[in-house]
């Protein structure tokens, strides 16, 4: 058996050795999770000729990738690998924001993304803060603030109708990552539930 067979055959081992090791290495599993607010009571009566359109909402830095993040100290945050939104939280609540208010009946329409109607009005959202706070081991919490702006459009020049900020926090039930979402829930329903209240309010103002 002359030199380059051997080298031959010692690479075709190698090779097989590395492919076993492949094989046999574990599927790194991910959880995935949705955003889902539930809107509850009947609908209230729309002002008229209001046609809504709710834009894309801006998230801050720290929160924009899909993992769900952990607040461990005053200024150290951490991001969960293994558990993760199944897409980006600033799409999640822009859809929720707009299936909500569409559900409310405060406004006569509340147009879909696609839609290439002209709205009188727009809502624009900012998400300041969307992170399970576990500084207090005793006292672990969900923390979600959002920012919101209701524009008015005069001669396709908008101007700022209503702004407020909103923030909800709530005791986690556990430990795991489902009740940091089912915590999460509850508070993005606390929230939109005060908007729809005070968007109502403000329109029956004029």
């Amino acid at each position: 058996m002359n030199r380059q067979t051997t080298r031959l055959m010692a690479m075709g081992v190698l090779i097989a050795l590395l492919c076993s090791g492949c094989a046999q290495r574990t599927a790194i599993v991910k959880d995935t999770f949705l955003l889902d607010a539930q809107r509850g009571g009947p609908s209230l009566k729309a002002a008229p000729k209001t046609v809504l359109a709710v834009r894309p909402f801006s998230i801050a830095p720290a929160f924009q990738g899909k993992g769900l993040v952990y607040r461990t100290d005053d200024d150290q945050y951490e991001s969960d690998f293994y558990n993760e939104y199944f897409v980006s939280p600033s799409a999640m609540m822009t859809d929720q924001t707009r299936d909500w208010l569409s559900e409310s009946g405060v406004f006569a329409e509340v147009l879909l993304p696609v839609s290439s109607f002209e709205p009188t009005l727009i809502l624009e959202g900012h998400i300041k803060q969307i992170v399970a706070d576990v500084r207090d081991k005793g006292n672990k919490q969900a923390v979600l603030e959002l920012s919101f702006f209701l524009l008015e459009k005069h001669n396709h020049n908008p101007t700022i109708r209503f702004q407020n900020t909103y923030s909800a926090t709530l005791s986690l039930d556990g430990k795991t990552a489902s009740a940091c979402i089912a915590a999460m829930n509850q508070c993005l329903s606390e929230i939109l539930g005060d908007l729809e209240k005070d968007l109502a309010s403000n329109l029956a103002g004029k």
